[in-house]
């Protein structure tokens, strides 16, 4: 070997002969690939001679190790520090000690696996521990997992592990790291591995446990005794680690998700509390995220952390900020200064933050409810360049956010949408659900992306959850995608897995099911077997949300009302006022009348008379008249008066309507008595209006104030808006001269637009109210002709009664309702019959009315109830077209003549 002297000189000559200048030699150093130079020399060397620069006669050369030339041992000298390498130097000698320095030399896991598989044979439990640790620390271990050879170097150092001669802690410790590092997964082989940490369990030192620990995290439930003996190990020498072992157990514990460790958790919050300021960015970061992925909410140490990331921001990679501020949010640490810091940081640094990042720190801020506008336009610059490289979570979760905050703007969404389309092959169901629900939080249509979505969910093979199905259907509910075929399969997973389903997703399914007006009584009954479980736990909007949703799918389902009826009666106090009133509509639209409901309901209704908003007041109203308590609408008119200014057309016939319907039922009344009585504070205030009048609820005032807002807003008023104002003041009796010209006028326009029903009810109306308003009768009958066929028996009958009280003669529209109503005869009730016998014999149809008596009269004596104003109408008419024609009825006619009086309807 040349000494060094003899080197320098060399190199001294060649430089001065190219540049004229003599050359230091430590240049020569500088510019060699590996810097870590050891000094040797044949005497005691000072570590101050290692430094490049310093002159020291007695070092020979300064080489590292692993680039000495393999031969025999030689006499060499250097400081303590590198005594291990001078160890390893003169040592050489050895065969193991020689391949092993082949080993070092080699970088690539290509090339160890190639040079294991030609020399394994020559292994000693060195060298196979020593190959399998840098496999596992070279750059691309990934690309040669699937190789085989991988696994039989695994296999190998196990079994040599095994063999307790020779075999140290420190290489099992490296070997499990190694293992861990690999992702093998390898039952029996690891079952070797446990044993032998199990018999040295005591051996290891403090650093070696830790990577013990980390390596196991990844054995999953193959490990999961030898994890557990190991962390109780390392909680006995938890004061001997360094940062580095208490973030690294720290973090098995979150990757592993190992429970019953809340003592061990307290000891490593602690330690590293005590030695925060030694840790690293990465080792803080990974400390937060394992707290927060146990849900461990320690607000001392992330406090601590917070404090050493914003004294040292700046030495934070992207990741470590990432993974922090994801930990904060998962942990909702509320420090306005710590965010602000990490807002702040991670806008500094975001042009270089990955898909995962980006997405990871907009999960964060959506999760921290943070609407950071500046950095979200940051976020969605930078998104726009790297789209292509996210992944179908990272597009999920970046839909997720941007929605959750409220800030996806159309051109997001289209840009998200656009990638999931390149993608969508790779999407699970839980990816097609939070996406879909991400559009439909944002009413966001895109219905190219719906139905790759559909297709996609009709055909993949993955497993549907609970929380998919029940987010899909909320967001097709929410969109109004009608794909009858994906809701189809969705209805039937419900079925299948109904067992699975809590609460809230069957209010969400049943929601969703109400708003798609698609009635699935199947799964409805298989939810009302499903809910007494949840009793107690279905909350107020779940309540709200399963009533409002059977309402809307008009499934009266006896078990599942009761259920809801019970859960609701004793909770309304608890209710938003929008989910107190969307509970009550529905029972109203079921016309389910639980007495404790209803005398619960009207309780609470006056108790939070003041605070209710004026969609509230018309939805109650509404319901309350629905469900026959029309008494209590005079305690809420007072509210709804001042309300009617801020009233939608659509508002304002449904309070009409309310108001007009609202009965004072005797049945209410008593058996809100019955039930309220044991509350006898709370019926002090309700007298006056458990007194009223058994008769219609009545506020002229109130109406006036209708008419006069409907006037402002009666070219927005629909078909259905019209048809219920003008029977609300028909039925009040309330002529309003200025507010029926401008509706008149309205009715012309929307006249080819009304059904059937609408037309009956108008021209009942304004016949009631004896208004004259022939050119809109004549539009109106005109459109009756198109229509006769569709009338029901209640239609025929009050056209034919309005005609004749409108002396509005049309004798072959007469007869074309006179031959529907002869159809229709035993659906009628006895009213009906008597206002179409009055009306034809008023517009002297005699023989119109003759045809209609000989259909009517046997139906009519079956059913009718022997007096009031219908016996006696219908009668009188038979006996003056007897007269007049000299026709002989049927006797049972004649029973009662002696109470009969001419009084004719109207």
């Amino acid at each position: 070997m040349a000494s060094f002297d003899a080197f320098e000189r060399g190199f001294a000559k060649a430089s001065l002969a190219q540049d004229g200048v003599g050359v230091p030699f430590t240049n020569l150093l500088q510019l060699l690939p590996n810097k870590e130079w050891v000094p040797f020399g044949h005497e005691a060397l000072s570590v101050e001679s290692g430094a490049f620069g310093t002159r020291n006669p007695n070092v020979q050369f300064y080489l590292k190790p692993s680039l000495m030339p393999i031969c025999g041992s030689v006499d060499l000298k250097t400081h303590v520090l590198y005594q291990k390498d001078l160890a390893f130097l003169k040592k050489d000698g050895q065969h193991e000690v020689r391949i092993n320095k082949e080993i070092s030399s080699i970088w690539t896991a290509k090339e160890l696996l190639n040079f294991a598989h030609a020399r394994s044979t020559e292994f000693d439990l060195a060298n196979v521990v020593t190959v399998l640790h840098r496999i596992a620390k070279s750059a691309d271990r990934w690309q040669m997992k699937r190789d085989a050879r991988l696994g039989k170097i695994v296999a190998q150092a196990v079994d040599v592990l095994g063999e307790d001669g020779r075999t140290t802690p420190r290489d099992i410790a490296k070997t499990q790291w190694a293992i861990g590092r690999l992702h093998v997964q390898d039952a029996p082989v690891q079952e070797k591995l446990n044993r032998a940490i199990a018999r040295r369990m005591s051996e290891f030192e403090a650093q070696g446990l830790s990577n013990v620990i980390w390596g196991l995290a990844f054995a999953e439930q193959d490990a999961a005794c030898a994890m557990r003996l190991a962390l109780l190990e390392f909680h006995q020498r938890i004061g001997e680690c360094d940062p580095q072992a208490l973030s690294n157990v720290a973090w098995s514990i979150a990757k592993s998700l190992a429970a019953g460790h809340e003592p061990l958790l307290l000891a490593l919050s602690s330690a590293s509390i005590a030695r925060v300021k030694k840790f690293d960015p990465q080792g803080l970061a990974n400390l937060s995220w394992s707290f927060a992925t146990l849900q461990q909410h320690d607000p001392v140490l992330f406090a601590r952390v917070g404090e050493t990331f914003l004294s040292s921001s700046s030495t934070w990679e992207p990741q470590h900020i990432a993974n922090f501020l994801w930990s904060c949010a998962r942990c909702q640490v509320e420090s306005p200064p710590l965010l602000a810091g990490l807002c702040a940081a991670s806008s500094c640094s975001l042009d270089t933050w990955t898909c995962q990042g980006l997405a990871n720190l907009a999960w964060s801020l959506a999760k921290l409810e943070r609407a950071e506008n500046s950095l979200l336009e940051r976020i969605i610059t930078v998104l726009a360049r790297k789209i292509r490289r996210c992944s179908p979570q990272n597009t999920v979760n970046l839909a997720w956010s941007f929605a959750k905050l409220l800030a996806a703007t159309s051109a997001v969404l289209e840009l998200l949408a656009s990638q999931t389309t390149r993608t969508l092959a790779e999407f699970s169901p839980q990816h097609c659900s939070n996406l879909s629900w991400a559009f439909a939080t944002m009413s966001h249509m895109q219905e190219p992306l719906m139905m790759m979505i559909s297709r996609h969910m009709l055909e993949c093979k993955e497993e549907c959850h609970a929380q998919d199905i029940a987010s899909l259907l909320w967001s097709c509910a929410k969109l109004a995608w009608q794909d009858q075929a994906l809701l189809k399969h969705l209805c039937a997973s419900c079925i299948v897995k109904v067992e699975s389903f809590s609460a809230q997703h069957m209010a969400m399914c049943t929601w969703a099911l109400g708003c798609l007006t698609l009635p699935q009584q199947e799964l409805m009954h298989s939810f009302a077997r499903q809910l007494p479980r949840s009793r107690g736990e279905i909350g107020t909007q779940g309540i709200s949300n399963l009533a409002h949703g059977l309402g809307k799918q008009a499934l009266r389902d006896e078990d599942f009302l009761d259920f809801l009826s019970q859960e609701a009666s004793g909770s309304f106090a608890l209710f938003t006022n929008q989910e107190f009133a969307m509970t009550l509509w529905a029972f109203a639209k079921l016309h389910f009348l639980s007495p404790p409901l209803v005398a619960g309901a009207c309780q609470e209704c006056l108790e939070r008379r003041p605070h209710l908003l004026p969609q509230d007041l018309v939805v109650l109203s509404w319901a309350f008249a629905r469900l026959d308590v029309g008494w209590i609408l005079s305690a809420m008119s007072a509210e709804v008066q001042k309300s009617i200014p801020e009233l939608g057309p659509q508002d304002l016939a449904n309070v009409s309507w309310a108001f007009a319907a609202a009965q004072a039922g005797a049945w209410s009344l008593l058996e809100f008595f019955s039930i309220s009585l044991c509350n006898r504070e709370g019926l002090k205030g309700l007298f006056p209006y458990l007194c009223q009048s058994c008769h219609q609820v009545e506020d002229a005032p109130m109406m006036s104030s209708i008419a006069q807002e409907a006037r402002r807003q009666i070219l927005e008023l629909e078909v259905q808006d019209v048809s219920n104002i003008s029977w609300a003041f028909a039925k009040f009796g309330l002529r309003d001269a200025h507010f029926f010209e401008v509706l008149a006028e309205r009715v012309s326009a929307l006249v080819g637009c009304l059904l059937p029903q609408n037309l009956s009810i108008l021209c009942w109306s304004f016949a009631k109210l004896e208004l004259q308003k022939p050119k809109l009768i004549t539009c109106i009958m005109q459109e009756c002709w198109k229509h006769v066929d569709q009338f029901d028996s209640q239609g025929v009958s009050n056209l034919i009664w309005s005609l004749a009280v409108l002396a509005y003669d049309s004798p072959s529209l007469c007869q074309r309702l006179s031959q529907r109503a002869i159809c229709l005869v035993h659906e009628m009730t006895a009213q009906e019959m008597a206002n179409i016998a009055w009306g034809l014999h008023v517009l002297q149809h005699g023989n119109t009315l003759q045809c209609f008596l000989q259909h009517s009269i046997g139906p009519f004596s079956r059913m009718a109830v022997r007096d009031g104003a219908a016996w006696v109408d219908f009668v009188n008419v038979c006996l003056e077209a007897q007269e007049a024609s000299g026709t002989q009825w049927p006797r049972p006619c004649y029973v009662h003549r002696s109470c009969w009086t001419p009084d004719p309807l109207g």
